[in-house]
């Protein structure tokens, strides 16, 4: 690579890595936006609009709008372009709004038309967050109308039903699903009425039950009746609760469907690893406002990224999920130099060391002395990261070594070398690895290799 290449080079890597500040900065300002539910659902939107434009490759040329039922907010003298990316702003299934960026001018073509990847994805994620601050609203002005209900009427009964109406009116999904809920969590505390109306709501035939013999297949049944089911469920629950219990579960019901959207990703095992990340901080941003996983949830979303970080094996997850909470992912997840795309995992070495963590942690408890024995401070390196390397620099052709004579791979050796000194990592790769020299400071590193078939179970640390 000459002079005017590597300097070519050099400035498209800074280019690269200002535009991801400058979108990371963007984002930052955007949580912090939403991270305050004082604000209007108005206010919020002329808030955003003022924050996104510097976020864009072009900020001058930028503007913005969104569209949320009949209103309609813009930057100031908004004129409508061809040069436009948009995102849906969906709570749960329903689209309630659309958010769009444009430029007023022609701009260069980049990624998609003229706008950037990260700027791509960056629009997605501001209006997937608008939609969790649009629901957590919602819940608010409900759970606060019941408060207000409760202080003006001390002795109403069943003032959960404010909160069922609320549901109804707003979001029919989350209602029909925390009827359900309902009538199985009565089911399961042994209401004879509601056993039977889950068998009733079952029947197909006449005598046939859903637990009988016959197998119909079944019409489709109208929202009506669900409505209607949901109605006697809640007859049954007035009849069988206290108030209190009622409200309390309604409440749980509605926390953990905050956290949906986020455990949908984590429990995908095919998933890229930037997604499972995104939901990871989803997840430990809802988190200290009382959003907890039920433990069968919980513990299929330990296990789900046990396989998706670590392995496959059996052996391995058996023992790693009577060791390794939920929240032990959040460090390992800020400490991972991966590609946009990645779907690789983090090697043999990596998960050998992150299981021994969590067992000597657990034993400390039992044996102070074990305290003394600490776990470096570790940064990871996708199992794909190699093949990021090999595809970038287009030395696909490398691969055939291990199928050619060694006199041929002698010969060849030390023009290959040469070949890898004079390669350089995608520029991903690169920001990755400076953030992770930045963390280590001015200490000694050392730098391992690993791979997915190695230090397995019976063989740990054999590398």
């Amino acid at each position: 690579m000459n002079d005017r290449e590597s300097s070519k080079s050099a400035t498209a890597l800074f280019s690269t890595l200002y535009e991801r500040a400058k979108e990371l900065s963007c984002l930052y300002k955007v949580e912090e936006i939403l991270s305050n539910f004082n604000l209007s659902l108005e206010e919020v939107f002329r808030r955003v609009i003022k924050v996104l434009p510097p976020g864009w490759q072009f900020p001058e040329a930028c503007q913005v709008r969104i569209l949320y039922g009949s209103e309609v907010y813009a930057s100031p003298d908004f004129e409508e372009t061809p040069h436009v990316q948009g995102a849906d702003i969906r709570v749960h299934d329903t689209v309630l709004g659309r958010i769009f960026v444009s430029y007023r001018k022609p701009t260069p073509e980049a990624d998609s038309g003229p706008f950037l990847k990260g700027e791509v994805k960056l629009i997605q994620t501001i209006a997937e967050r608008l939609g969790h601050f649009i629901l957590h609203q919602r819940l608010r002005q409900m759970f606060e109308e019941m408060s207000e209900e409760r202080r003006t009427s001390a002795e109403a009964k069943e003032s959960w039903r404010i909160a069922l109406d609320l549901l109804r009116n707003t979001d029919q999904n989350l209602f029909l699903r925390i009827s359900r809920q309902m009538i199985n969590y009565l089911g399961w505390r042994g209401v004879t009425e509601a056993r039977a109306l889950i068998q009733r709501h079952g029947e197909g035939r006449e005598g046939e039950g859903l637990f009988g013999e016959a197998n119909w297949p079944q019409e489709k049944e109208s929202l009506d009746r669900f409505f209607r089911l949901s109605e006697e469920t809640f007859k049954i629950a007035s009849a069988n609760l206290t108030d209190e219990e009622i409200l309390g579960r309604i409440q749980k019901w509605i926390n953990e469907d905050r956290s949906g959207s986020a455990v949908k990703t984590l429990e995908n095992v095919y998933a890229s690893l930037s997604d499972v990340l995104n939901s990871m901080r989803r997840y430990k941003h809802l988190m200290p406002e009382g959003v907890q996983l039920p433990r069968s949830k919980a513990d299929s979303v330990r296990v789900a990224l046990i396989r998706r970080f670590f392995t496959e094996q059996l052996e391995y997850i058996n023992i790693a999920k009577k060791y390794v909470d939920l929240e032990d992912f959040f460090d390992l997840s800020e400490r991972i130099v991966f590609l946009p795309d990645s779907h690789g995992k983090l090697g043999g070495k990596s998960a050998g060391l992150f299981i021994a963590s969590r067992v000597l942690k657990q034993a400390t408890r039992r044996v102070k002395a074990i305290g003394t024995v600490k776990k470096p401070k570790t940064w990871y390196v996708t199992s794909d990261g190699i093949m990021a390397f090999v595809q970038y620099n287009n030395l696909e052709e490398v691969i055939e070594q291990k199928y050619k004579d060694l006199a041929e791979i002698r010969q060849e050796y030390p023009h290959l070398v040469q070949v890898f000194k004079n390669c350089t990592f995608p520029q991903e790769i690169v920001k990755g690895l400076s953030v992770a020299l930045d963390d280590f400071g001015e200490v000694p590193l050392i730098v391992r290799s690993s791979s997915l078939l190695e230090d397995r179970l019976g063989t740990a640390f054999a590398g």
